[in-house]
């Protein structure tokens, strides 16, 4: 993951890191709330051993000041020390409830010793902090001398420095700490599910991953839109942000090859529900547009979809033709809009792989493309062996993938079933792209430039155009006439 890729998760999941911020933030000042309060003081002072008269004992007193620091430091919080304490203080407490209670800190460049006693009551923290100064002395002496008190001045001594003041506030519950520290955790446990999800998300989520796994390149990247997903597939013209993706699609099909410009194509997907039906109607209709005789023939036979899209009759189609029902000719109809013409399926039949794969399949879609550019809706390629079949004796096959939903592994096999069957691949479009939200951060950021083209007038037109194309085409076959 590179560093515009961490930048662009953070913005499509900002409200998501801002929610583990707070949550872990207010988890922790709960946490923090339940803490005793205690209150800390210090008391500090230097270690000095005997009166040195010399250059030489004062060096050698400050190396055994050092050690006796070291020594007392660790001496602090033994329960010896404490016994002496509570001695001293007249506490009524046993000395294991007391001793946990001691710290100590050393600095060796100056020889300090610096005591921190920690209480639930200030005052009892400073007489703590003041009282272990002397007992760790005294004890440190009964230890060097078997024991026992040793009479006279010891040899080292504690000099006070700073005696320990009565703490003004307790140093926990620290609600402020606590707050970052939630803060940070949720922060931080959010990003490295994130990422973790990022890295480990097998599913094809930008053009990059499509090149990689096809290698083949992004004709058209089509943006998520409610008009494509009702049950005109936008047909009608209504594409809305999907317009100018389309649009772009059908120029970049176009320069496929220049020198030999594809007459038939397959269009299929690795799986169903992928939006190969809406990306072959609706690229026929825009190629149409744009003055180019098109046939769509609805190749899936097992789910058609064409005869539902753009409201025709679907029940004798192309099943029929290849059966030897029926002339192919007599079923092709009209949709409706200019240079656009549809071949419906027909009747489902029992065996769809023998019939789209049979000789007369072959020599039909020769024969049609010399008037047409012909567009096959074709099953998705993984779960039946029909789009491989079709795309064998075609120019070429569209591969239409699902952002967010096809996986890696499964475009991977696509491109392998194409090149068995010796098929070309003319390109991929990355179809249901998201255009906002966490999985629009593929795409640098989503389609929304594309609003501001308000409506496109072509679209329109077209939309003009097709609002008697369904349903006159149904009421001219119950009259018994001729599409």
């Amino acid at each position: 993951m590179t560093f515009g890729d961490f930048v662009r998760l953070s913005r499509a999941y900002v409200w998501l890191l801002i929610g583990c911020t707070i949550l872990g933030s207010l988890l922790m000042i709960a946490k923090t709330s339940r803490e005793p309060v205690l209150y800390a003081a210090n008391a500090s002072g230097f270690v000095k051993v005997g009166n040195a008269t010399t250059a030489g004992e004062e060096q050698g007193n400050a190396q055994l000041a050092e050690d006796k620091a070291n020594l007392y430091a660790f001496l602090v919080s033994k329960l010896p020390v404490a016994q002496l304490v509570v001695d001293d203080l007249g506490l009524d407490v046993p000395p294991e409830a007391i001793a946990g209670n001691f710290s100590a800190s050393v600095d060796t460049s100056v020889n300090a010793l610096t005591v921190t006693a920690v209480s639930t009551s200030p005052t009892d923290a400073r007489d703590l902090a003041n009282a272990v100064i002397d007992a760790v002395v005294i004890y440190a002496a009964q230890v060097e001398n078997g024991g026992t008190t040793p009479k006279g001045d010891p040899l080292a001594r504690i000099v006070p420095l700073e005696e320990a003041a009565l703490p003004g506030a307790p140093f926990t519950p620290n609600y402020k700490k606590g707050a970052m520290q939630g803060a940070a955790a949720g922060l931080g446990l959010c990003y490295a599910v994130l990422v973790g999800r990022r890295l480990i998300d097998r599913r094809i989520r930008s053009a990059k991953h499509v090149e990689e796994a096809t290698g083949s390149s992004v004709l058209g990247i089509i943006p998520k839109e409610d008009a494509l997903g009702r049950g005109h597939r936008g047909v009608r013209g209504d594409l809305g942000r999907a317009a100018e993706s389309f649009r772009q699609l059908r120029t970049n099909l176009r320069f496929v090859d220049v020198d030999n410009e594809p007459r038939r194509i397959v269009v299929t997907s690795a799986l169903a529900g992928e939006g190969k039906s809406t990306v072959s109607s609706n690229i026929a209709r825009l190629v149409a547009q744009a003055g180019t005789p098109v046939l769509l023939i609805d190749a899936d036979l097992r789910r058609p979809m064409i005869a539902s899209t753009f409201e025709i009759d679907g029940a004798v189609g192309l099943t029929q033709a290849l059966a030897g029902d029926v002339d192919i000719r007599d079923v092709i109809v009209g949709s409706g809009l200019s240079n656009l013409s549809l071949l419906p399926a027909g009747r489902i039949p029992p065996n769809p792989s023998e019939l789209l794969g049979s000789l007369r399949m072959k020599q039909f879609i020769e024969d049609l493309s010399h008037d047409y550019l012909v567009i096959l809706d074709a099953p998705p390629l993984l779960p039946v062996t029909d789009a491989g079949l079709l795309s064998a004796f075609c120019d070429g096959a569209l591969l239409v993938q699902a952002a967010g939903k096809t996986q890696i592994e499964q475009s991977q096999h696509c491109r392998r079933i194409l090149d068995q069957v010796g098929s070309r691949l003319l390109g991929v479009v990355l179809n249901k792209a998201p255009v906002k939200g966490a999985a629009a951060i593929a795409y640098g950021g989503g389609y929304g430039g594309y609003g501001g083209y308000g409506g496109y007038k072509a679209e329109y037109a077209s939309r003009e155009a097709y609002s008697t194309a369904g349903k006159g085409r149904r009421k001219l076959t119950k009259l018994g006439r001729k599409s």
